[in-house]
């Protein structure tokens, strides 16, 4: 038997896509994203939140779009859509939230990374911006900082980011945040936004943008503590692919590894376990080459590519989301949507597999969503929010309903 050559896995389902040539699709929020960096860059700021659900690729088109604003064309040289500009130059700092953090935290952490990278951007140049001193500001507990003060010591100090980028010829200032959702209510987060858009417009600051991304509903949660937080952000919303765009990711995928793929049924198999969203096709791309032995996939290596993520490499992390679920009522509705034929599940086909009327378990449905083990597509539907969890239960079945 020869040995299997070794070949780069084209695949990445445990990162975010940072190589343009493998990023796929998304013409249209990518040219809204482009928009934004053209708008800022003419001194009409629009500061942009892409929403879309856990895993659908929002961190993927974050990644992108930073590297547009640092002068990287590939993605919009192969996508066709034109920048406005021949390339862009911009200050940038990436920030991923967390939820301990609150909006001086945040503040603090933006601007640290401006200090300690502008150098990166201008070489020769330090910025000098008194990181420092506003630290101090939020440790004082005889004199804690309120939001105005906070807004205040945050705008002067971005002032002087922006006057240095535009002093060194600069397109402008860009904050990159990502998993916004993350963040509590009670972080004053929303109230950060919207008064430092405001303050940075009133102080003719008008080159600095911030670029957000988090689940759907984010701006709805954010639009709890400030109503008019919507007034701020555009909204990006990133749709999952569709069936033939699923089967096209896969087969781009394993021409570059030189495989070849039989099988005719795989844009209807592969949307099935992945639902549309790129890290489960990666996943399954990924496994699909790593189970095959002679260059040629087919629907055997389909099946054991499913087989191993869930009882191998996926195995942990969706016996803890079965566990997480809940116990009793809750593992019966989750088996009742696993047992669908259907990828999205209607309300109707649970209550009739567990037999209860759906005013039975409204509230537990609700739960699951807050859990994030399912979504809710559409008024009356549910679906698994990893898709692979179906799969899991087909084969290893459900909790104990006592455990």
């Amino acid at each position: 038997m020869s040995m299997k050559p070794r070949f780069v896995d084209p695949f990445t389902p445990n990162r975010p896509i940072d190589d343009p040539d493998r990023f796929f699709g998304r013409v249209d929020p990518v040219n809204e994203m482009i928009d934004s960096l053209f708008q800022i860059k003419n001194g009409n700021p629009k500061h942009t939140i892409v929403t879309g659900d856990r895993g659908v690729g929002k961190s993927s088109l974050l990644t992108q779009i930073y590297l547009t604003a640092v002068g990287n064309n590939s993605l919009t040289d192969r996508l066709k859509i034109d920048r406005g500009v021949e390339q862009y130059d911009y200050v940038t700092v990436w920030h991923d939230v967390d939820a301990t953090q609150t909006a001086f935290d945040l503040s603090f952490a933006i601007l640290g990374k401006f200090e300690s990278s502008f150098k990166k951007f201008v070489s020769g140049f330090t910025l000098e911006i008194d990181v420092a001193g506003f630290g101090k500001l939020g440790r004082d507990k005889q004199n804690p900082l309120n939001i105005t003060q906070l807004i205040e010591e945050f705008v002067q100090r971005i002032k002087k980011v922006s006057a240095a980028a535009e002093k060194n010829k600069k397109d402008g200032v860009l904050i990159f945040i990502d998993e916004l959702d993350r963040i509590r209510q009670d972080s004053m987060i929303s109230s950060f936004f919207k008064l430092t858009s405001e303050r940075l417009a009133r102080e003719d600051v008008k080159k600095v943008g911030f670029i957000c991304a988090g689940i759907t509903g984010a701006v709805q949660k954010l639009e709890e503590e400030h109503a008019s937080i919507l007034r701020t952000f555009r909204d990006v919303p990133l749709p999952r692919f569709e069936q033939e765009e699923t089967a096209q990711i896969l087969l781009d995928g394993f021409n570059k590894a030189c495989h070849k793929c039989t099988m005719q049924n795989l844009p209807l198999k592969a949307q099935g376990v992945t639902v549309g969203l790129p890290e489960p096709i990666h996943l399954l791309g990924s496994e699909m080459l790593s189970v095959d032995s002679d260059g040629e996939l087919d629907e055997v290596d389909f099946e054991n590519a499913i087989k191993k993520i869930v009882t191998d490499v996926r195995r942990n992390k969706l016996a803890s989301l079965l566990r997480l679920a809940g116990s009793g009522k809750y593992q019966k509705i989750i088996e009742a949507m696993a047992n669908c034929s259907e990828k999205i599940v209607p309300l109707e086909f649970i209550a009739k597999s567990i037999s209860q009327e759906q005013s039975q378990f409204s509230t537990n449905m609700a739960t699951l969503v807050d859990r994030e083990i399912i979504f809710k597509p559409a008024i009356g539907k549910y679906a698994f929010a990893d898709p692979m969890l179906k799969e899991y239960i087909k084969i290893n079945g459900v909790l104990a309903l006592d455990e």
